[in-house]
């Protein structure tokens, strides 16, 4: 079995939900970013010792580097959204290969999205293509810079999302559901999913079970066989892999 899981918001947090005895799991120039309650990290530890864990994130390679799980790192992490395959800290050639059968058809189009997110005055991030992948920045309006991207530019080869503030010009064919299909080629296992963002709806449709954490998915139904949080526990997420591991005997 593998458990597929987003980071931010459904494992990891940031210091705004910091309590005294978190576990900093993530630092950058010596800030700490991103923790996990002691008994997540429990958790982890211990069901990566029955199940193979795989984070699934939109962070690039630098950003998804930059965490250390206290349980370890795992040996596959898929990363850029699903552009990239790490195995081991190295990306994988023959997945970056397939992901680029997506990302080069639609490569002028991000740069023409660039462009023109570079020209308004309501992105106040540097616009960047990261990892290769798709285009990423920050705006004060970020649903209206969406639609009129949308609506001058007509972009028909890549998805548009928000996140916050954070806006994405990501390549179709680009996302978690798809990398979810691509590991169960490889794997043939089943899969647990756990998600939080629109980022992950794709993902946690194509998977056996879901886990949906509180955030952007809340209310909806995704799977015939899922787990939503009606609180807002850091835990949650682990806590139910545990429960589901526990009912089948794996645990």
């Amino acid at each position: 079995m593998l458990f597929l899981s987003d980071l931010d918001r459904t494992l990891i947090f940031s210091y705004k939900r910091l309590t005294e005895d978190n576990i900093c799991v993530e630092e950058k120039e010596s800030k700490k970013l991103s923790f996990m309650t002691p008994l997540s990290a429990g958790l982890l530890w211990e069901i990566s010792e029955k199940v193979t864990f795989i984070p699934i994130t939109t962070r690039s390679i630098e950003q998804y580097e930059r965490i250390s799980f206290p349980s370890g790192m795992p040996r596959l992490a898929v990363c850029d959204n699903g552009g990239n395959l790490l195995v081991n800290g190295v990306p994988d050639p023959i997945w970056r290969k397939r992901a680029e059968e997506h990302i080069l058809p639609a490569m002028a189009e991000m740069e023409r999205i660039k462009s023109y997110w570079e020209s308004l005055p309501d992105v106040y991030f540097e616009v960047r293509l990261v990892d290769g992948t798709f285009i990423f920045t920050k705006s004060h309006i970020p649903l209206e810079t969406l639609r009129l991207t949308a609506e001058k530019l007509c972009p028909e080869k890549v998805d548009l999302f928000d996140n916050g503030d954070k806006i994405y010009a990501v390549p179709k064919g680009i996302n978690k559901g798809a990398a979810l299909l691509w590991l169960k080629e490889m794997y043939g296992e089943e899969m647990i999913a756990a998600g939080d963002s629109l980022f992950d709806i794709e993902m946690l449709r194509n998977a056996d079970i879901a886990i949906i954490k509180q955030g952007e998915l809340t209310g909806e139904r995704l799977n015939n066989i899922q787990y939503s949080e009606e609180g807002d526990d850091p835990d949650f997420t682990l806590l139910t892999v545990r429960k589901i591991l526990e009912e089948r005997g794996i645990l």
